[in-house]
């Protein structure tokens, strides 16, 4: 839903499915809006979005302020069984913070986002979940404290479920370089023993997926001071090379634990034909080359914003083939349709 115009209303979503599926060379599932244009005071269309072919419902980078309004979107979507994706972090606590607030923060005079902010905004939104009995999904998460939150949560019946990305799993607040804008990311990276609660939170099942959360800029956006820089880059061209590179060639997570949270998990989650090789499934494979050493080169990028904190990495492990309903769509880095 970060798109211009919002996807709020029915027409949105069958609108950019029928442009997915006569442009796009992968599927692409739509997320509605929670609230009108994103603005967390009118729930939007979430009824008629279900009907057209939303699979689920974020205010996308938003955090949804009044609880009563959240509230509303829980009940009304408890009875379809649609869950509602929440970037958790409470605004009033993070506003103009461009890391994660501690002392490497104050080390590099960088105004800091309290880890706090995220565990308070997970812990209201699960409880919001659990009075309406409807899905709650954590997006990207990053703090220790949170994922216990989660973890105790599922352990009490409440529907819901989490992810995380690449960065916040290998990398923590001490790459920040107040030069490169590269690391600027919200949630921030966050301190080493967040990154091993991550890591733990994926494999005990806390944590139900690795998601990319991929979000270019334009590099003349990136190339600016830290602190006006926007937050986010590219994660698609990447991520499963960091992964392998950081986590499974280390011994730290078993590569069918990988495969499973990168696709039957997320199909599972949100109710998708899809991350599975069972007989009548859609043909959608990926074929890796797990030994396949490769360094990361911009340039190469498909994404338009290339502004990547893994560009000059050498990697090891590479998508070498993608196969999208019996269709060759990508070999060996180059789209072949």
């Amino acid at each position: 839903p970060n798109t211009r115009p919002v996807v709020d209303t029915a027409a949105l979503v069958t609108s950019l499915q029928k442009r997915a599926e006569e442009a796009a060379v992968m599927h692409i599932r739509i997320i509605g809006a929670v609230t009108k244009n994103q603005e967390g005071k009118e729930l939007a269309e979430l009824g008629d979005m279900v009907e057209a072919g939303a699979v689920a419902f974020s205010d996308d980078g938003h955090f949804d302020p009044s609880a009563k309004v959240l509230l509303s979107a829980y009940d009304y979507l408890a009875p379809f069984d649609k869950a509602i994706i929440n970037h958790e972090e409470d605004t009033s606590l993070v506003e103009e913070g461009a890391m994660n607030e501690g002392h490497r923060s104050a080390m590099l005079g960088i105004k800091g986002r309290p880890i706090v902010a995220e565990d308070i905004a997970v812990a209201r939104d699960i409880m919001l979940a659990e009075y309406a009995g409807a899905h709650v999904h954590v997006a990207h998460i990053s703090s220790a404290r949170a994922v216990q939150l989660v973890r105790e949560a599922k352990a009490r019946g409440v529907h819901v479920t989490t992810e995380v990305t690449p960065h916040h799993l290998t990398m923590t607040e001490d790459c920040v370089d107040p030069t490169d804008s590269s690391t600027k990311v919200n949630p921030p990276l966050r301190t080493e023993k967040d990154t091993a609660a991550m890591l733990a939170g994926l494999l005990d099942g806390t944590i139900d997926m690795v998601v990319t959360d991929h979000s270019p800029h334009a590099r003349e956006e990136k190339d600016r001071e830290y602190i006006y820089a926007p937050s986010g880059f590219p994660g698609l061209e990447t991520a499963l090379g960091v992964l392998m590179t950081e986590l499974v060639h280390t011994g730290k997570l078993p590569l069918e634990t990988l495969i499973e949270r990168m696709t039957y998990a997320p199909a599972r989650v949100f109710h998708l034909d899809a991350g599975t090789l069972r007989e009548g499934a859609p043909a959608d494979v990926t074929v890796i080359d797990p030994d396949c050493v490769w360094t990361v080169d911009e340039k190469k990028f498909y994404t338009r914003g290339s502004h990547s904190p893994f560009v000059g990495r050498e990697l090891r492990g590479k998508a070498v083939l993608t196969v999208v309903d019996g269709n060759i769509v990508m070999k060996d880095g180059v789209i072949t349709i």
